[in-house]
This record gives C-alpha cells, sequence and structure tokens, in this order.
C-alpha cells in the first residue's frame, strides 16, 4: 500500500535533513516523499536540492501561496499514494510509523483517517505523550483529542472528496480538516501508540501566529461544529451538551485574559453563544468554586474582570 509522505517547508534549513532522514527510514517499503518549499527566505531550498542526490526519488517543488494548507496542497497534487501522512518539516517520524498504522488499516473496512498519539518535544529537548481519546469523534474533535496532523494518518480518498485543505484559514486548518472530513465518514481508527515526535521550536512557523484571534477562531470553528451537530446528528448534541458548553465557556476565559482587547471580545462571543445564562454542569473543571460564585453573583464580563484584577 503506497504511503505519500508530504511535507511543507518554510525555513527550515536546521531541520529538514533530519526530518527527510526519518521519512526515508521508514520500514514500510512503499513510500513517496514530496517537499514542497513555501516562501523560504534562508537556504531551505538549497537544502532540498543537496537532499534530493541523496535521495532521487525524493520529489521537490515549490509553493508560492503563503500557509501550510497551501503547501500541503500543492504536495497532494502531486502524490500518488492510496494514504497521505503529512509531515511538519521540523517534526520527525519513528522507523516503524507508516509500517505500524498501514497494518491498523488493514484490519478494518473504509477507515477515513487514523487518530494517533505522539510526542511533544520541548526546546528543551523534553518530551510529553500525547495520547487521543477513544470517544464519538466528534467530541474527541471538539476537546482536541483527535490526534494530529502529523501523527495522524488520511485517507487519500476522504482528503480528495472535502477538497483538501483549506487554504484561506489561518488557523484551525487541523479542526477544519477534520471537521469536514467527519462529516462524509465518521470511521476513525484511535491509535495509542506514539511514533511521531512534534518538536518545538521559538519561530518559523508557516502559519501566522496572533493567540488572541486563533484562539477565537478555534470557539468558532467548534460552534460550527455544534451547530452542524444539532441539523445532523442531534442526538450526539444532546448526549454531550453540557460537556461542550462547559468546553466552550472554558476556551472563552482563556480568550478573556489575551491582550489587548481579549475580555471585550470575550464577552461578545459568550453574549452570541450563551443566549441563555451558561450554567456549568458538575462535571467542568475549568473554574473553581469561588470563580463560580462570582460568576453567579456578576454574570461573565464581572466575573472575569475580578479575575484580571486578582490575576488568578
Amino acid at each position: 500500500m503506497l504511503t505519500t509522505i508530504i511535507i511543507p517547508c518554510y525555513n527550515v534549513e536546521n531541520y529538514i535533513e533530519e526530518c527527510v532522514h526519518s521519512a526515508f527510514e521508514q520500514t514500510h517499503p512503499h513510500i513517496e516523499v514530496i517537499c514542497i518549499d513555501n516562501n523560504s527566505t534562508d537556504n531551505t531550498w538549497q537544502k532540498l536540492e543537496t537532499l534530493k542526490k541523496q535521495y532521487p526519488q525524493l520529489i521537490i517543488d515549490k509553493e508560492s501561496k503563503p500557509g501550510a494548507p497551501a503547501a500541503r496542497n500543492r504536495g497532494l497534487k502531486h502524490s500518488k499514494g492510496e494514504w497521505l501522512q503529512f509531515l511538519d518539516a521540523d517534526d520527525l517520524l519513528l522507523t516503524s510509523k507508516i509500517d505500524h498504522q498501514v497494518k491498523l488499516i488493514q484490519q478494518q473496512d473504509d477507515v477515513c483517517f487514523i487518530a494517533a498519539a505522539c510526542f511533544k518535544r520541548d526546546i528543551h529537548g523534553k518530551d510529553n505523550t500525547s495520547i487521543p481519546h477513544p470517544d464519538n469523534p466528534f467530541k474527541s474533535l471538539f476537546a482536541t483529542n483527535l490526534g494530529n496532523t502529523c501523527a495522524n494518518l488520511w485517507n487519500r480518498k476522504y482528503i480528495e472528496t472535502i477538497g483538501g485543505w483549506d487554504e484561506t484559514l489561518k488557523s484551525s486548518q487541523e479542526a477544519d480538516l477534520m471537521f469536514r472530513l467527519l462529516q462524509v465518514n465518521r470511521k476513525v481508527v484511535f491509535d495509542i501508540l506514539p511514533l511521531t515526535v512534534i518538536r518545538e521550536r521559538p519561530e518559523g512557523q508557516i502559519s501566522t501566529k496572533n493567540p488572541q484571534e486563533n484562539w477565537e477562531r478555534y470557539f468558532n470553528k467548534r460552534v460550527e461544529i455544534l451547530e452542524w451537530l444539532k441539523d445532523n446528528d442531534s442526538s450526539v448534541y444532546e448526549t454531550h451538551k453540557e460537556f461542550f458548553d462547559d468546553s466552550l465557556f472554558g476556551i472563552l476565559k482563556i480568550i478573556s485574559m489575551q491582550k489587548p482587547d481579549g475580555l471585550a471580545a470575550a464577552n461578545k462571543l459568550y453574549r452570541t453563544h450563551f443566549i441563555d445564562k451558561y450554567r456549568p454542569s458538575p462535571n467542568q473543571s475549568h473554574s473553581t468554586k469561588p470563580y463560580l460564585l462570582l460568576y453567579k453573583a456578576l454574570g461573565f464580563k464581572g466575573a472575569e474582570r475580578v479575575r484580571r484584577i486578582l490575576g488568578e
């Protein structure tokens, strides 16, 4: 089963060699590797040309439209694999990653994608394990527990069905992709064995970083998921409504702490989504009892103002 590894590259001259080596060191015998340079201003392209001399089968190309989604879509056009491994250029695959997951696929019928565990390595080299939560896939997606871009393995058929990555999004591209996939096929295999290393680096990411805007998009994407569930699978929505509302409220608390105007943005989203006043469920875990008393007495905006003053 041919699997294509697609690597978008932006200013990764210090990472790309190790990344490409990890791709070609896979024990699975049927792979192709594609690297797409995305407007790098360092020596990334020169490194790719050198790597192609070492690995003649390596496919390299350029994409001028900025953003990892555009680079991945460019790689998709070159690819021939039945299954797709999207790999960021600063991340690594352990040697058995593809082989292990292909064997999981062969045990199932018509899988949309594998939601997999990974190691998350910080800038100091410390690894933490991130494991997806086997549950209803919409609930897992809502809680960011459905694997991630590089740990997962993707069925090409369904990636093409939904038209690939949305190149207009500046963040939440991963959640958007999985949401659109689940709308056409929600059969997901959960893989709790971490065989991907996601490495943190301080700068040079393809996607634009703006914490408040990113969190607002994160919130709005989850509201979009809920609206779809209301119309298309009300049983899932009703079964997990308390969980969904508690999660959204927790996101709003994060947005409210962003500078310069996070509180105003969070309060606007709160009033838009929680038409009726939010009532925390007994299972919520993001708020202390004192905070909930403040919320009950002062409302969301008042409770958040006090929280800011107290620095909590």
